[in-house]
């Protein structure tokens, strides 16, 4: 072309490529890599040769191998699986007592003091028991008069209903369950009804949970928590805890988990249960071993007319005992104790005769 030099572009200026400056390399802008003249592929080498040499190093660092430039993470006050740990010899009221809560049945008498010398006087305090028992032998009644008993005291307590209905809005004729409540309770406190609703009623909390709903064990540990939270509940009664389980195959391992979180809210617990043909508790020796007591309702056979004497009854004739199997936290009364039903409740009490030998020791105090 007319005026332009040989090997060199239109507007282009000898030994320098098209966009550079002159005296700066391709891509390396306020870089002063001294051009080549008219030998850009040189320039490109030299260019290379810097940088494997460290020529650009403050260039090419990379990010990866730069020290961390924040501080650490502060700690959270988690302290992860040590929680779990617990060191005894840092505690501060390691021996305590056994408590009692009097329910005014025979249940009271079944667990003794320390020493063995004193009935307990009640229920054995924040533990979770089993009551179980052939039905229609005041297993319900006895734990409803019982439960009135506490909310007297300004407890508030929890009836977990399993079995049936509690309330009939629809007045079938049916004596419902909240009905019977009322007239156990009223009896067992011998309040009017009027005090009864203002003194006990108002602290009693009723969970129904009926299996023919095919409710979930899961379903309903989460809504007893939620009442026991929302409540503050600390006595709770549970009628039956079978039927929370209808397959009846899991029923100590539901007592397991329900056991450790009333250990955990210091809820007493009175979980009634109901019996085999063979006399056996639903749930077998898992349950017993499961529970931090057990009371069992069994008929005796009178077969001897020196037995029937023992006892206070006639040949032949069946009698109603109850035995306390275990306490994990108190001694236990070593011998059946027969119980009959007590005017009016309908809950269980010591019947009059009894073996001499078999004299209950006094309550404490």
């Amino acid at each position: 072309m007319p005026g332009v030099m040989p090997g060199v572009m239109p507007g282009v200026m000898p030994g320098v490529m098209p966009g550079v400056m002159p005296g700066m390399m391709p891509g390396m802008p306020g870089a002063a890599f001294p051009a080549q003249a008219g030998n850009p592929m040189m320039a490109m080498m030299q260019m290379m040769q810097m940088m494997m040499g460290g020529g650009m190093q403050g260039a090419m660092v990379d990010p990866a191998a730069m020290p961390f430039a924040t501080p650490p993470a502060q700690s959270d006050g988690d302290r992860g699986l040590d929680a779990e740990i617990i060191r005894p010899a840092t505690l501060t009221d390691r021996i305590k007592t056994q408590e009692a809560v009097p329910l005014g049945s025979v249940l009271d008498v079944l667990c003794l003091t320390e020493d063995g010398q004193h009935a307990l006087g009640g229920v054995p305090k924040g533990c979770t028991m089993a009551l179980a028992g052939p039905p229609g032998k005041g297993k319900t009644r006895t734990a409803l008069a019982g439960l009135a008993r506490v909310a007297l005291t300004g407890v508030k307590v929890a009836l977990v209903v399993a079995e049936e209905g509690f309330h009939d809005p629809e007045g079938s004729g049916r004596d419902d369950l909240c009905s019977r409540l009322v007239k156990i309770g009223m009896a067992a406190t011998e309040l009017d009804e009027k005090e009864f609703v203002s003194k006990v009623l108002d602290n009693i909390c009723v969970l129904v949970a009926p299996y023919h709903k095919t409710q979930s064990w899961d379903e309903f540990v989460t809504r007893y928590r939620y009442l026991v939270e929302k409540e503050e509940i600390d006595f709770v009664v549970i009628d039956s805890l079978n039927t929370l389980d209808p397959t009846k195959t899991h029923t100590a391992d539901n007592l397991s988990a329900l056991k450790t979180y009333n250990h955990e809210k210091g809820i007493t617990c009175v979980c009634i249960g109901q019996i085999r043909d063979t006399g056996q508790p639903v749930g077998g020796e898992a349950l017993q071993h499961t529970a931090d007591a057990v009371f069992l309702i069994e008929e005796m056979s009178l077969g001897s007319k020196e037995m029937a004497e023992k006892w206070g009854g006639s040949y032949r004739d069946k009698i109603d005992v109850i035995q306390a199997v275990k306490s994990v936290t108190t001694p236990v009364f070593p011998h059946p104790v027969r119980v009959m039903r007590a005017p009016g409740t309908g809950c269980l009490t010591v019947h009059e005769a009894k073996p001499e030998e078999y004299a209950l020791l006094p309550p404490s105090g």
